[in-house]
């Protein structure tokens, strides 16, 4: 669209010089549709006009007006141009800054509680945190903006946010998208329904309780964006999309769905959302980065139809993907071939062995190769369909009961392992996942180390 715009421009331009024989030049003299952002156009005066008088033919006062008025039509024509040219460059600059401060974010994740609330335990949790970015690695911070409660940006979060960049630290807000239960009275129409419900609440829940919206209703899909646009004002400089599919745990055979058919395929529809909110977003802000949360199997195994959600498809519209490669959480087991390019041997880790005491062959207990294995396997799956979107992985900062219970701590070690995983493989960054947001600070590099 933009180069067709330059061409129309030019072309008009071109045409009102011919009219009086030339008035302009483009600097470096290339052909119309070359012209480039930065260069600018150049106005010579025309030729003075030898005013006609009243013994002359008439029409020269009419060739002499037309001139000039088409000279003056021109001139504002390159006005424009060179408007356009400049504001297109500022564009540019500030995709290109934002790419490169993003692209080696190590943060933490924050709750709505602790970033929003003026309790004396939120308010002595932001100043720990607001410390740990001052003194260790960390540079950025990831924010709950709409959780299964729905939206919550109230005004002293983007106070909080200000404090946050004058210590130029990078914030990310994170969106729950279709995982909502905000809208249950207001909007009942736009949910998932229960088929085996007995009563007159028959909206469908997930075994949290937590209720969701139709992925392929439209005006569920506008009330994300427009949203979303509400976070972009509210001054964050990226939105991480999470939950955006079909419903994973539960009763899924008793959904009934009030706008998706059931015949097209669900990665249809999540991936067209997918290409939605790029196109509205940084269409209304160019330079806006956009993340989204994927479950940490599909860094290997690359699709779940069951769900929707294709890495191909992710990774055609996102700056960034942030698989959840927590060790704890792969309950089916870590699967990865003979890594012939780097040498490396096939993995097959267990979630659980109940044909030993030992713990050295279970997932929790190789954190370093989940992470880098996983990490590898994706970043080769996307070069090989030539995209661009980076790699930047949640890492695990919590203890599973589960393991707990057969003495799997993630210490210090396991959690500098995760980073060393995720370093080695190459990731854009990582990010730190704590639900409590009590962190490791001992695992991370102190400034300047």
């Amino acid at each position: 669209m933009q180069k067709q715009i330059w061409a129309i421009i030019i072309l008009i331009v071109l045409f009102l010089a011919s009219a009086i024989g030339g008035f302009f030049v483009v600097s470096n003299r290339q052909s119309p549709a070359g012209v480039e952002l930065g260069q600018s156009l150049i106005i010579k005066e025309a030729p003075p006009v030898k005013e006609a008088t009243e013994s002359e033919d008439p029409g020269l006062k009419y060739i002499a007006s037309e001139i000039e008025r088409v000279a003056k039509v021109s001139a504002e024509v390159v006005a424009e141009a060179q408007k356009f040219i400049e504001e297109e460059n500022e564009k540019k600059i500030l995709i290109n800054q934002a790419l490169n401060k993003s692209s080696q974010v190590k943060g933490i994740y924050l709750n709505e509680f602790i970033a929003n609330y003026q309790t004396p335990f939120a308010k002595a949790s932001r100043e720990n945190i607001k410390k740990m970015l001052q003194e260790t690695e960390l540079n950025g911070v990831v924010i709950d903006i709409k959780e299964n409660n729905g939206p919550n940006l109230p005004d002293s979060l983007k106070a909080f946010i200000e404090e946050l960049h004058q210590q130029d630290v990078w914030v990310i807000a994170r969106i729950c998208v279709f995982r909502d239960s905000s809208l249950r009275e207001k909007k009942p129409e736009w949910y998932l329904k229960d088929s085996s419900a007995t009563s007159s609440d028959n909206i469908w829940k997930d075994p949290a309780g937590a209720s969701w919206l139709d992925a392929s209703s439209t005006e569920v899909q506008a009330y994300i964006v427009d949203f979303s646009k509400k976070a972009i004002d509210f001054g964050f400089d990226e939105l991480q999309f999470d939950y955006i599919r079909f419903p994973s745990d539960g009763k899924i055979k008793n959904i009934v769905y009030p706008f998706y058919d059931a015949k097209t395929e669900k990665y249809e529809v999540i991936g067209g959302f997918f290409s939605k909110l790029p196109r509205d977003l940084k269409e209304y802000k160019p330079s806006i980065i956009l993340s989204a949360d994927l479950f940490g199997y599909l860094a290997t195994q690359f699709q779940s139809f069951d769900i929707g959600q294709r890495l191909l498809d992710a990774g055609k519209y996102f700056d960034y993907l942030s698989f959840m490669l927590y060790p704890s959480h792969f309950y089916g087991g870590f699967r990865v071939d003979y890594d012939e390019q780097r040498g490396l041997p096939a993995l097959r880790l267990l979630y659980k062995d109940e044909t030993t005491t030992s713990s050295l062959n279970l997932v929790s207990s190789n954190p370093y190769s989940v992470i880098l294995r996983s990490v590898l396997s994706s970043v080769d799956y996307l070069s090989a369909y030539g995209l661009t979107t980076k790699v930047r992985p949640w890492l695990q900062d919590f203890n599973l009961s589960y393991d707990v219970s057969r003495g799997i701590i993630y210490d210090v070690e396991r959690v500098k392992a995760q980073i060393q995983g995720a370093e080695d493989a190459g990731s854009a960054g990582w990010l730190l996942w704590n639900s409590a947001n009590i962190y490791t600070e001992a695992a991370l590099k102190k400034t300047g180390q």
